[in-house]
């Protein structure tokens, strides 16, 4: 079984209601299905990024409101397409009581599988402790949390050209963004936290023994800042493997680092399809070309997420 971890379906209702412009692919179920049948992809994890997003900065809609809508459309979504989609839904990770208990619903009364949130919510990223309730309720719901990129990211200002905002700055904020919840002890503190990152979790694997060897030297070094609050009982690495990524990087040989650095059981196949719009066949064959054991690609194209997301 093969199944797409970082797949995209929007309410087109829900978008203009917001003010979102996105492709049409983006609002076609049924061309991801028939695409789906053609890459030999059996199941698509459907997520809404953005739209969230999009609705506090603009402030033209309620987060409750998103939330409950978007979760009620990705339901029906999949009842109608239940043997080729499962679904995450959407949620404000700064939840107030509102929030949390929508999310309870998606779970217990949707079925939904987890719920996709961003890098930072109000200028602060979701290490924050306003966080904590969202991860916490994630937790003892057993589902997942996906981290999928905005919009814009840090110093985009500076990547207006060549698409570097999507090619370099989005997977940058992602690996930062990585460091930070593993530093706040969000990964000690919530064990069992079924944390998902888009694009590989930017360039953290490839960093992941600079970062530990920083760790290590926090208290002996004297030069430049303070190392701030030491959070870890354990090391860097320990939490770092707790953390699971896609392998939306089309690149085999960095797949193959995460690999190495989180354990084969930490990566799960995903695409960024259709708003990226690269044959999923392809990504397949990223993979592949990493030239791992046979058991191990299996493990990434499908039996990582059938666990991870409980299908």
């Amino acid at each position: 079984m093969i199944i797409d971890a970082h797949s995209h379906l929007q309410d087109q209702r829900l978008c203009e209601k917001v003010g979102l412009e996105l492709p049409p692919s983006m609002l076609n179920p049924d061309a991801l299905v028939e695409e789906q049948l053609e890459s030999g992809i059996d199941l698509s994890i459907i997520s809404g990024p953005r739209l969230m997003d999009f609705a506090v900065e603009n402030n033209s809609m309620n987060p409750i409101e998103v939330a409950t809508e978007y979760n009620d459309f990705v339901t029906e979504l999949i009842s109608n397409h239940q043997s080729s989609f499962a679904g995450l839904g959407v949620a404000y990770p700064f939840a107030d009581d509102l929030m949390l208990r929508e999310m309870e619903r998606a779970v217990k009364e949707l079925g939904l599988r987890g719920f996709v949130i961003s890098p930072t919510c109000e200028g602060e990223f979701i290490d924050s402790p306003k966080a904590l309730p969202f991860f916490d309720l994630c937790q003892e719901l057993d589902v997942v949390v996906f981290v999928h990129n905005r919009d814009s990211c840090l110093a985009c200002e500076h990547m207006q050209d060549y698409r570097l905002t999507e090619l370099v700055g989005r997977p940058n904020e992602m690996g930062l963004l990585a460091a930070r919840l593993i530093f706040s002890g969000l990964m000690e503190r919530l064990p069992n936290l079924k944390l998902l990152l888009g694009r590989l979790g930017g360039s953290i694997t490839l960093y992941a023994g600079r970062i530990q060897q920083g760790w290590e030297m926090r208290h002996k070094r004297k030069d430049g800042p303070a190392w701030g609050a030491d959070n870890l009982s354990e090391s860097f690495m320990d939490s770092l493997q707790k953390i699971h990524v896609d392998t939306q990087t089309y690149h085999p040989p960095a797949i193959k680092c995460a690999v190495e650095t989180l354990g084969v059981e930490r990566v799960l196949y995903g695409t960024d399809y259709p708003p990226v719009p690269r044959s999923r066949a392809l990504s397949i064959e990223d993979v592949r070309n990493t030239l791992l054991p046979s058991d191990q690609l299996q493990l990434i194209l499908g039996d990582n997420a059938a666990r991870l997301f409980n299908i």
